[in-house]
C-alpha cells in the first residue's frame, strides 16, 4: 500500500500531522482557521484526539513559531470524510486500510505469543512425564498402545506434539509417581510400628 500520509507512533500511539492532512485534503481554508473550525465544529479533545506543539525553527513567513497538531488516526478519518471530496474519501479509504493491517500484525503476535506459549507449557508437561518415568516405561507405552518407538521419541524430544502418545505417557508418570508415594507411605508405616 503507497503511503499517502504519514503515520508517526509515538509510546504506541499512532498519530498524524494535521497540517499534512490539510495539504492532501486540499482544503480552501487557511490551516489555522480550518483546525480550530474542525476541532470546535466536532468536539475534539486535546489529548485524546490531538496533541498541540509548536515545530522548531523560524517560521518562513515570519512571526510566531508554528503550531503544529499530532492528531490521532480516528480524527484524522473523521476530518477526512466531512471534507466531503474524493481527496477525503481516498485518504478516509487509506486510514481505515492502515488500521487493519495494524489489527492483522497486532493478531499475528499475539497469535505468535499464544503459540509459545503453549510450546513452553507442551516442554513442561514433557519434562515433569521425564522425571516420572522408569526403565522401559517408554517401551512398555509403545506395546500398549501400539505407538511406533520413534513416535514417541520424537515427542520426548519436543519435535511433535501427538497428544494421544503424550496422554499415554502422562498416564504411565502418574502411575509411578502414584506407586511412590504409596510405597514411601507403606514405608513410613512400617517404620512407624
Amino acid at each position: 500500500m503507497q503511503e499517502l500520509i504519514t503515520i508517526t507512533e509515538q509510546n504506541g500511539q499512532r498519530a498524524v500531522n494535521a497540517r499534512e492532512l490539510h495539504e492532501f485534503l486540499e482544503v480552501g481554508k487557511v490551516f489555522g482557521a480550518w483546525i480550530n473550525e474542525r476541532i470546535e465544529q466536532y468536539g475534539f479533545i486535546e489529548n485524546q484526539d490531538y496533541v498541540v506543539f509548536s515545530k522548531n525553527g523560524k517560521n518562513p513567513e515570519g512571526g510566531r513559531p508554528l503550531k503544529e497538531y499530532a492528531i490521532s488516526i480516528d480524527m484524522a478519518k473523521e476530518l477526512s470524510m466531512v471534507e466531503r471530496n474524493e481527496k477525503g474519501k481516498l485518504a478516509r479509504r487509506y486510514f481505515i486500510e492502515v488500521e487493519k493491517q495494524q489489527r492483522s500484525k497486532t493478531l499475528q503476535i499475539e497469535q505468535r505469543s499464544q503459540r509459545q506459549i503453549q510450546q513452553k507449557q507442551r516442554m513442561e508437561l514433557i519434562d515433569l512425564i521425564r522425571e516420572h518415568l522408569r526403565r522401559g516405561d517408554i517401551t512398555e507405552v509403545c506395546r500398549e498402545n501400539g505407538f511406533a518407538m520413534n513416535q514417541v521419541k520424537n515427542v520426548m524430544r519436543y519435535d511433535n506434539f501427538r497428544a494421544d502418545i503424550v496422554k499415554a505417557l502422562y498416564n504411565k508418570a502418574l502411575s509411578n509417581k502414584k506407586q511412590l508415594g504409596s510405597e514411601l507411605q507403606q514405608m513410613i508405616d512400617e517404620l512407624k510400628k
